[in-house]
């Protein structure tokens, strides 16, 4: 990178969070998103709720991270695996055999189409299973979340978002210290400032114009709140965040946050799954595909080049 100057503006400003996606898989694969902590600049984590052994990966995380250091984040999940409320109680959004099997496309129709009584029922069951993962994470095995995003980033969908904010308003909620939820549009003019070692995937821009539909909606329903929206890097080269793309990319996108004061969010998809037996919902290929990626192991060494990198211009 070269830039003494753009790295060491991390070092003094508003916070960076280097986050990790999808914790908690399995335990092989949570140690690997945690070395990432140990030996990189990993201080964020989203906890999916409703894998098998969610206290195996709170007693792992606390083992490494017992005094909080890591940001812990609860990753809505209504993508895959079985829902923690109950097949019964979430018809809608489950096949016969009670796993989730609901696109992000399905659920975005559904926010334009359905109404009446169907979109009622609709909300109730989303509220519920919001509800059941919120207390996984909380009274079942207390993570001490204090922010929101969610898995393939169902919250954005505008029928989600207002159910997570309703939920997050309950009494039973209320104790709970949430300080931001996640807008996944990355900023453009970062990369069009900078000559990128490759160009943006079609996929992730068609990604980022879907998610716009309702960024602007959501992120001022948070401010209202007072929940902080951290700028984000990360759906423009999502699964692909590795060296040369960070390296290019990352003093732009914090001399964008520090030009908006706030914080900023770099998404990362470390700690690649190496068998079947690990996968939530192993009937689903797309998903062996997503997780087991060779991406995921060289995002990981971008978290662990970049302590590197922030240690030599510390100084």
């Amino acid at each position: 990178m070269g830039n003494k100057t753009a790295w060491n503006t991390e070092m003094r400003d508003k916070v960076t969070w280097f986050h990790a996606d999808d914790f908690g898989v399995s335990v092989e694969q949570s140690e690997k998103i945690l070395s990432c902590y140990r030996d990189g600049v990993l201080n964020s984590i989203s906890i999916l709720p409703n894998v098998p052994d969610l206290g195996g990966a709170l007693e792992l995380l606390n083992k490494t991270d017992n005094k909080c250091v890591i940001r812990r984040v609860l990753h809505l999940n209504f993508a895959e695996g079985k829902p923690l409320a109950g097949a019964d109680e979430v018809s809608l959004l489950v096949d016969k055999e009670g796993y989730f099997d609901k696109s992000f496309f399905q659920f975005f129709i559904w926010n334009y189409t359905i109404c009446g009584k169907w979109r009622a029922k609709l909300k109730k069951q989303i509220c519920a299973e919001i509800r059941a993962q919120l207390r996984a994470v909380t009274a079942n095995w207390d993570f001490h979340i204090t922010a929101v995003d969610s898995h393939q980033h169902y919250h954005m969908i505008p029928i989600v978002f207002d159910c997570l904010l309703a939920v997050l308003n309950e009494e039973a909620f209320a104790y709970l210290d949430i300080r931001q939820i996640r807008i996944p549009t990355d900023p453009v003019k970062p990369v069009l400032t900078v000559k990128r070692p490759k160009s943006i995937p079609a996929i992730n821009i068609v990604k980022w114009l879907i998610l716009k539909t309702s960024s602007g909606r959501n992120r001022k329903l948070l401010l209202q709140k007072g929940i902080e929206v951290p700028v984000f890097f990360g759906i423009f080269y999502t699964c692909e965040m590795d060296w040369e793309i960070v390296k290019a990319l990352f003093p732009e996108y914090k001399k964008c946050a520090n030009g908006k004061e706030a914080s900023l969010e770099l998404m990362f998809h470390p700690g690649n799954l190496t068998a079947d037996y690990e996968l939530l919902d192993k009937r689903r290929g797309e998903l062996r595909e997503f997780y087991m990626s060779d991406n995921r192991f060289f995002e990981a060494e971008c978290l662990k080049m970049l302590r590197n990198q922030c240690a030599r211009t510390a100084h």
